[in-house]
């Protein structure tokens, strides 16, 4: 962020504000674009992370789909044994689990698909509050170190 020294600036006395010899005009006009590239660029960018956002997201549909067919597999396993083989129970367990990172995370990329900022606050939101162990196994590794700030126990 710039730090401006504004002990340097000149005071505009009343004087001054009222004195029709000295008035500045701005040689462009108000409705003139200052910057087409620029623009054309903030609109890419904008369109390209919306289309990132879409390609997640059908993405997720996919992982939430394998996670159905997971929590599926391992409740059929768990009512075929009666719950005695641990192996169908973590399957029914981890299956659960995919369904509901799977939901939040549908949820926050629908949200990014019209505002990006906002989509990744669900994220962040739900993950910090509801499901702390999947920071390590959902959110990316670049940005882990920023959650853990957040968990560092109380002296």
């Amino acid at each position: 962020m710039p730090i401006y020294d504004i002990t340097g600036v000149p005071k505009n006395t009343r004087e001054e504000r009222s004195s029709f010899s000295e008035e500045r005009i701005d040689p462009q006009p108000a409705f003139s674009c200052a910057n087409p590239a620029k623009e054309k660029s903030s609109f890419v960018s904008s369109l390209l992370s919306r289309l990132f956002f879409a390609a997640l997201l059908l993405l997720d549909c996919l992982w939430g789909v394998y996670a159905i067919i997971l929590f599926t597999a391992g409740s059929l396993g768990c009512i075929l044994s009666f719950g005695r083989i641990a192996w169908f129970v973590r399957l029914q367990n981890k299956g659960q689990l995919s369904i509901k990172r799977s939901f939040a995370c549908a949820l926050a990329l629908v949200a990014a698909l019209f505002s990006p900022a906002f989509g990744i606050m669900i994220a962040c939101t739900y993950f910090l509050m509801y499901d702390k162990s999947g920071i390590e196994e959902i959110i990316p590794v670049s940005l882990q170190d920023q959650f853990r700030d957040f968990f560092k126990p109380n002296s």
